[in-house]
């Protein structure tokens, strides 16, 4: 599944209103001014997910490295569960707890108690005499602990002593499912990552982790019976004439699923069909629809039209790999895809519109629901439920099959209607893939921004269908596990307090005050993560002699504090809880170098911002500060190690409000990259320039990309991608006006993009 060439403006409409199913989507932060944060006294506890009932009493515990862990005689589960309580506060606070405790008295106790009917619950007690956590399953005891561990790390460093203040909790999460998607199909996690990954979804009690092991781009699980599904389609070329791939093994995957059990995480395996099919065709070429598919597995972006063939071969193939797959993963679900399926193959086929005939099938969309009803007879007769991508609903699908929505509301309150069991993960809000911040310095991503805010607000309908929610973490643009990490936290522990904490109870302001604390656990176990949502963004503008100068952050939390020097050449020092406050927009000389900090409780929250300001600089603008002139598919894509913001479909921006008096050029520094993405029949909407010279150019018109040419520039020719710098020249203009610039080219590879543009302006003016 890929759910990557959909075009972003409609996917964002999941925000409509519709029989009870809402979302408060709200707006984008990027401009929302920063408030002061409360004193720390009267800032909640910073536990995430914010429990179902918490209330605080008199005392504290105060834990040190003698207090004691006591389980249940012969109970290895609570044991297990103790010790990896243990590793936590020694990786976080720096204790190593004796874990040898026998007394209650002055101990954390671990005990089993019966009658709870949510099987995730859980009571923690703490008091200046001990700690309880009570608890009838694993899974609560193992989620209590992970509360204890939070209320021992609200702050960190080493200790000797922590204190605990004495509260009571009772605890039970909202949804059932509670899940992320971690895609190795596009890019290959290897499995000590993955372990990794499920350690951090545990912290946030996030119990489900669908795995998306096959796709077009690649085949990640071992198959015995079928060795060219790896041998073959676990590879794709590189593009610098080597091959990238990789594959899990059936022992792998086996200790990696134990691995995740242990942390109460499900994994639930996808298996993509009938589409997204083409690595195992290109293993197995006669699993196809066509007589000739291609030789190797592609390194392109996007939906191919390459379709498993309906032949009774064919479905005892998937029938046989799904057999092993089952034989690896023990939970209910089976993923198999059904999104994004391209008919066209199928309906060129003469043996398959025969065989429509033969079974008095109507048309290819219906044979696509045949075809997902006997793979979901397969898996129901050995024990399994089917789930598939909101594509596969049709009138005819079995009750019993579960749905992953993703494409909007609406079809989630469709899918309730027929009865199907449904999750809830709509694109963009719970894409993951999508930009946190649409500024210049962040990683790959998609170009639209899937704010911090933007997924805490998600409000599912109340529904008995709805069992969860899920975040989706697709790797197009995520080829590094650093670049998973990021694009995850802290957008998962919004998810998370999403899925487990009563709607009533959620509350966006609480959360950010409980989030620094929560960043300190992720740097003391070295999750990487973003911290972009606090980071402080410098907008500057011309003012007399000088600039103007106004600050703020993404989420308007937290004091920002900042330094000024006049001399822009100096070393950079990150403003400290004593450095001067913004708090209104102010005047500055020129040359200026300004370096701000958001600080909660007087420490740093967010990466420091530095901003150099001088003439010049305050005309620049990134890819990121300029309009898209069409929306079609911007991606913020990686060349030659730097991001661009480009429209991969019409890359063209627009420079708004630029008084041209005195502008003679523009210094443009420029890139391309391949157009290595599969778009189907919308590669007819990109447009082409017969007119432009054989390597195309940019050019430059006056008050939009109809407007008359002021500048025009032929890009250089290269077989390798570049970086290149130039100076445009400008005719010379007066007044205001916005300015497009366009890349005109007669072919659509390879793409060209801006990085930066910085009009000139003449040294006497």
């Amino acid at each position: 599944m890929s759910h990557r060439m959909r075009l972003p403006v409609t996917a964002v409409l999941v925000a409509l209103l519709l029989s009870g199913w809402h979302s408060a989507v709200a707006a984008s932060e990027s401009s929302a001014p920063v408030a002061p944060p409360p004193a720390a006294a009267q800032r909640p506890l910073s536990l995430i997910p914010e429990p179902a009932k918490l209330d605080l009493r008199d005392g504290r515990f105060v834990l040190t490295r003698d207090t004691g862990l006591v389980c249940p005689p012969s109970d290895s589960a609570c044991s297990w569960t103790a010790n990896w309580f243990a590793q936590l506060v020694l990786r976080t606070r720096g204790m190593a707890l004796s874990r040898s405790g026998r007394s209650a008295a002055g101990s954390i106790v671990f005990k089993r108690e019966h009658g709870s009917a949510n099987p995730e619950s859980y009571s923690l007690d703490v008091g200046p005499g001990g700690i309880r956590i009570s608890a009838s399953t694993d899974a609560g005891l193992l989620y209590g602990a992970v509360t204890l561990w939070q209320l021992a790390s609200l702050e960190q460093g080493d200790a000797k002593e922590i204190e605990i203040p004495a509260l009571h909790i009772e605890d039970r999460p909202r949804f059932a499912w509670r899940g992320v998607l971690l895609d190795s199909a596009r890019h290959f996690q290897p499995p000590a990552f993955v372990k990794a990954f499920i350690d951090a979804m545990a912290l946030h009690k996030l119990n489900v982790l669908q795995w998306h092991l096959t796709d077009d781009q690649g085949w990640r699980v071992e198959i015995r019976k079928y060795p060219r599904l790896t041998r073959i389609g676990a590879w794709r070329p590189d593009g610098k004439g080597g091959r990238y791939g990789g594959f899990y093994s059936q022992a792998e995957i086996r200790d990696i699923v134990a691995y995740a059990h242990r942390r109460n995480v499900t994994i639930v395996p996808e298996i993509e069909m009938p589409g997204h099919a083409l690595a195992a065709i290109v293993a197995y070429p006669g699993l196809g629809s066509v007589r000739h598919p291609p030789r190797k597995v592609s390194s392109d972006w996007g939906v191919f039209p390459y379709l498993y063939n309906t032949s009774d071969v064919t479905f005892r193939f998937l029938d046989n790999v799904l057999s092993e797959v089952m034989a690896m993963f023990p939970g209910r679900y089976i993923h198999i895809g059904g999104d994004e399926a391209v008919k066209d193959q199928w309906n060129a086929s003469p043996r398959i519109r025969a065989q429509m005939r033969r079974l008095h099938i109507k048309d290819a969309e219906a044979l696509q629901a045949w075809f997902v009803d006997r793979i979901g007879r397969f898996l129901s007769a050995h024990g399994r439920r089917l789930m598939g991508w909101d594509e596969i609903l049709n009138a005819g699908l079995s009750p019993d099959a579960a749905i992953t929505s993703w494409r909007t509301l609406e079809s989630a309150a469709e899918a309730s209607k027929l009865g199907h069991d449904v999750v809830l993960s709509p694109s963009p809000i719970l894409y993951f893939d999508f930009c946190q911040v649409m500024r210049e310095g962040e990683p790959p991503c998609r170009g639209m921004e899937t704010t911090l805010k933007q997924v805490y607000d998600l409000a599912p309908a109340a529904d008995p269908h709805i069992i969860g929610v899920q975040g989706n973490l697709w790797t197009e643009r995520l080829d590094t596990d650093a670049r998973v990490n990021y694009a995850a936290f802290p957008r998962a522990a919004a998810l998370a307090e999403l899925g487990w904490t009563p709607a009533p109870q959620r509350d966006w302001h609480s959360f950010l005050e409980r989030m620094p604390a929560e960043f300190a656990r992720y740097r003391a176990l070295g999750i990487t993560h973003s911290e972009s949502a606090f980071s402080v963004e410098i907008a500057a503008a011309a003012s007399g002699n000088g600039a103007r100068v106004s600050m703020s952050n993404q989420v308007g939390y937290g004091e920002i504090r900042y330094s000024l020097d006049a001399n822009a050449d100096s070393p950079a020092d990150d403003p400290s809880a004593a450095s001067q406050r913004y708090q209104a927009p102010f005047d500055t000389a020129l040359p200026a170098k300004i370096t701000a900090t958001a600080f909660v409780d007087g420490k740093p929250v967010g990466k420091s911002t530095v901003r150099w300001l001088e003439p010049w600089s305050l005309l620049r603008r990134s890819s990121f500060d300029m309009d898209q002139c069409t929306d079609d598919l911007p991606l913020a894509v990686s060349t030659s190690g730097v991001v661009s913001m480009v429209n991969v479909m019409n890359p063209c921006w627009i420079y708004r409000k630029l008084d041209l008096f005195g502008i003679t050029a523009v210094d443009v520094e420029i890139a391309d990259f391949p157009f290595n993405y599969q778009i189907g029949n919308d590669i007819a909407k990109i447009p082409l320039y017969p007119e432009a010279p054989p390597q195309g150019a940019l050019q430059v018109r006056l008050d939009g990309c109809d407007g008359n040419v002021i500048a025009s520039m032929t890009l250089p020719t290269q077989s390798e991608p570049v970086v290149a710098t130039d100076q445009v020249r400008i005719a010379p203009q007066q007044g205001v006006h916005d300015l497009c610039f366009r890349f005109e080219r007669r072919s659509v590879d390879p793409v060209w993009t801006l990085i930066h543009v910085i009009p000139v302006r003449h040294a006497s003016e």
